[in-house]
């Protein structure tokens, strides 16, 4: 669905929500007063950070939603059955064009839940302890920690240097008797090969995970991200396009998948969950009769829930979001097209046919044999006030964790080792404007002066 009916649709749902005359008026002060504020705040920045990693995203209008559900007392999910946190998983579903959203308290919860239902004993042919899960060694932790917590072991192969996204042919390589999915990851927005990389789950009857923590809104071949999987996650982290403070969604076509994740999110209990049907198999068993219906556990359970705060405040960012994915897109650009006259030295994300990139942050790759390293462009960069960092975890084979759980390597993982030695990011956000681009194109400027 695109962005606008989703918003018309949106409206339309809580006309009636600011119902109590004396509540909009409270309301309404609380958005004015914290504008002011706010405003008098953003004019008190630190003056060492000239040009920061992230930046918040919200304003009055989250923290009214905030104000909104505490002042109802609407806080947990657990007892309106999430009103707020349903209406945002109904927008991210179906701007993504998933059919089932799950909201859970973070990304990384996301992806756990995302494995757990892939292993869950009820559905058909799942993935059994000890299977081997295909992912890339560069990534983030939480890609890898749920592939070790439902007792499978991770496959780490190579990326591709060009796009830093896992490379088709070594997926090919790493396929056992033992392998039962690929887990890819969309890394910093880029998104992976997906016709090759579908083509190869279907070819091995392979689920496919996708984890587009870093990717909303990107496209590949005109569908975004988060569409190609049998289960996709996402991250809504204070840094992400789209932030809830903390939070995190799973996405499926598949109904029984999205109502195990809804059992599982909230302690095992069936009461939250929406159809009747998967209720019904154990709400009309003769063996649970003696069992009240609010606490009928019938899987595994954790407590992944999100707050209604959390739900508000993603109404109210799935409005700004296409502004903040148009910004970070504009700010790519110019980084390409001011940069590019570094490129005997250094190596931008190349952006191949088909992609439109989301562009979480802006990728910096220092050639082999350069004058100059990473650490010395780096170093220069934070000197100015431009904050930077590595790539996500970096070469996750090199990590300390990897010592004490089972994993596999293929491969000596070229491009990974690259990346984690010779590359860094720096911040693209909605808060990036002329005077920061100006600042650190002008940074760069002066560095490659003096080489």
């Amino acid at each position: 669905m695109e962005h606008q009916e989703l918003i018309d649709d949106l409206k339309k749902r809580i006309e009636d929500y600011f119902d109590e005359k004396e509540h909009e008026i409270l309301l309404e002060d609380i958005k004015n007063r914290v504008e002011i504020y706010l405003r008098r705040k953003d004019t008190k920045n630190n003056p060492q950070i000239k040009y920061p990693l992230m930046g918040p995203s919200y304003d009055q209008m989250e923290i009214a939603q905030v104000m909104d559900s505490l002042l109802k007392r609407d806080i947990t999910m657990n007892f309106n059955n999430g009103n707020k946190v349903g209406i945002f998983e109904d927008l991210w579903k179906g701007y993504v064009g998933k059919k089932e959203g799950i909201m859970v308290n973070s990304g990384s919860s996301a992806n756990l839940m995302a494995l757990r239902i892939l292993c869950n004993p009820i559905i058909k042919n799942p993935i059994m302890p000890g299977s081997e899960i295909i992912t890339p060694a560069l990534t983030w932790t939480t890609t890898v920690s749920p592939i070790w917590s439902v007792g499978c072991k991770p496959v780490f192969v190579d990326v591709d240097i060009n796009s830093f996204t896992i490379d088709p042919n070594e997926i090919e390589k790493a396929i056992t008797s033992k392998t039962r999915a690929i887990m890819v990851v969309h890394l910093l927005g880029h998104p992976c090969d997906m016709d090759r990389i579908m083509e190869i789950a279907k070819k091995h009857n392979l689920y496919l995970i996708e984890d587009c923590c870093e990717a909303h809104g990107a496209e590949y071949k005109g569908r975004i991200v988060g569409s190609f999987g049998d289960v996709s996650t996402f991250s809504f982290f204070f840094s992400h396009h789209l932030s809830t403070m903390e939070g995190g969604m799973v996405l499926t076509d598949n109904e029984e998948y999205a109502e195990i994740a809804r059992t599982m999110r909230s302690q095992g209990v069936i009461r939250n969950c929406r159809n009747e049907e998967f209720k019904n198999r154990y709400y009309n068993n003769p063996k649970y009769q003696t069992i009240d219906r609010k606490y009928l556990f019938v899987n595994i359970g954790y407590n992944l829930r999100p707050t209604e705060l959390n739900g508000g405040f993603g109404i109210e960012q799935f409005k700004k979001f296409p502004e903040i994915l148009r910004i970070r897109r504009e700010n790519a650009l110019i980084f390409l097209e001011r940069l590019k006259k570094y490129s005997d030295f250094i190596q931008m994300q190349k952006v191949g046919n088909g992609i439109n990139h989301a562009w979480f942050g802006f990728a910096i790759y220092v050639k082999e044999n350069s004058r100059f390293t990473r650490k010395d462009l780096e170093g220069f960069l934070n000197s100015k006030g431009i904050e930077t960092r590595q790539i996500m975890a970096g070469d996750m084979s090199l990590q300390p964790v990897v010592e004490i759980f089972d994993n596999t390597i293929i491969g000596d993982l070229k491009n990974v080792k690259l990346i984690h030695k010779n590359a860094f990011f720096f911040g693209n956000h909605q808060n990036i404007g002329e005077k920061e681009r100006n600042h650190l194109i002008n940074c760069f400027e002066e560095f490659f002066s003096k080489i």
